[in-house]
């Protein structure tokens, strides 16, 4: 198939640092071309992928803001209509995209990657055309009904994480510093369990996030259980992670889905959560994890973790969250939306009086 995915203009793929949309764009687009599709992937000019990239802006666009989302996605959906070759399937991962899809005319799979909000759950409702994609069973039970609607796990590309069998005596919590993700919670687990924390991430520029900042976590860094190291690019998250006895996910929100999760999976580094959003789901309790109930109960397992079965982790993790498998499922997806509406209609197939790019 000819399929086209449409990123983000605010982060690169893959991201160098935090980017959880723009990370599952790079292995979905990097798996669809492995398993022999032509894929083009719309996205920022300093991105890095092995099949066609276009780019509306040659940088990241950080912060972000609802006006050059509007621009990328108008750019890239110009771009699929006008296409010399039409495309099979297009994957979109920005809201402004859906408007514009339609205006286009062209049949798009949008991933859901954000928890609930209600203009955008009007937004769908308003669009029952688009057949939406939720990444967990339940960000979707959340979300409430859809006309078409199907759940696919992420997945990575496990070539990318190597394994580590024996870990170096400190959990981790990596990622955003931010109340919801509970960084606070991960801290005070980790000194009841007089176990060191590594914290590797930053804290977004939101009044909300540098509140939280100053008022939650600054008095915490003082003590010596806890090491800041700031945010980890690809190659520093992976040696934290394999390093690390245990990842802590103490999250205070429906978390829809955790990729930092699968990673530490993928490496065989387990990971002790809190039952909120998709953990329920990718925890395999007692292989790649335990789920626990509050930081007490995450203080103990954090001891036990000291005998966990990596090896055994590891391979559960490749075996569930593969992004060949998650290629895989969004195959059934764009193959039922071809047979439904058939290839992009490129604008002259139209007769709206678009002129053809190239493709």
């Amino acid at each position: 198939m000819r399929i086209a995915i449409v990123s983000t203009p605010f982060v690169r793929v893959p991201p160098t640092g935090y980017g959880g949309t723009e990370l599952f764009c790079g292995h979905l687009a990097e798996a669809l071309v492995r398993r022999g599709h032509d894929v083009t992937l719309f996205a920022t000019g300093d991105s890095r992928f092995s099949g066609e990239l276009r780019a509306c802006f040659a940088q990241p666009c950080w912060p972000p803001t609802e006006s050059v989302e509007r621009t990328h996605a108008r750019f890239s959906l110009k771009e699929i209509a006008g296409a010399r070759v039409p495309y099979d399937a297009v994957q979109v991962n920005s809201p402004a995209a859906i408007p514009l899809a339609r205006e286009h005319d062209i049949s798009v799979v949008y991933t859901i990657h954000h928890k609930r909000e209600d203009p955008l759950s009007r937004l769908y409702a308003e669009h029952s055309e688009v057949h939406y994609v939720a990444i967990s069973r339940r960000q979707l039970e959340l979300e409430g009904p859809l006309a078409r609607a199907s759940v696919i796990h992420h997945g990575i590309d496990p070539a990318a994480y190597f394994p580590s069998l024996h870990d170096d005596g400190y959990v981790l919590h990596l990622g955003r510093f931010a109340e919801e993700k509970g960084t606070h919670l991960a801290i005070d687990a980790a000194i009841k369990a007089h176990v060191p924390i590594v914290l590797a991430g930053r804290v977004h520029p939101n009044d909300d996030d540098q509140n939280y900042f100053k008022r939650a976590l600054c008095p915490r860094f003082d003590r010596r259980e806890v090491i800041e190291v700031g945010e980890a690019d690809f190659q520093h998250k992976i040696a934290l992670l394999q390093g690390a006895r245990a990842l802590l996910c103490p999250v205070q929100w429906e978390e829809p889905f955790g990729l930092i999760a699968i990673e530490a999976m993928m490496t065989g580094t387990p990971v002790i959560a809190f039952p909120r959003g998709s953990f329920p789901e990718i925890i395999e309790p007692g292989v790649t994890g335990v789920i626990v109930s509050d930081v007490q109960e995450m203080a103990y397992t954090i001891e036990q973790a000291r005998h966990w079965d990596r090896k055994k982790c590891m391979a559960a993790a490749r075996e569930r969250f593969s992004a060949a498998r998650m290629a895989r499922e969004y195959e059934h997806v764009f193959e039922a939306r071809l047979r439904r509406s058939g290839p992009i209609r490129t604008g002259d197939q139209r007769g709206n009086g678009l002129k053809r790019m190239s493709g």
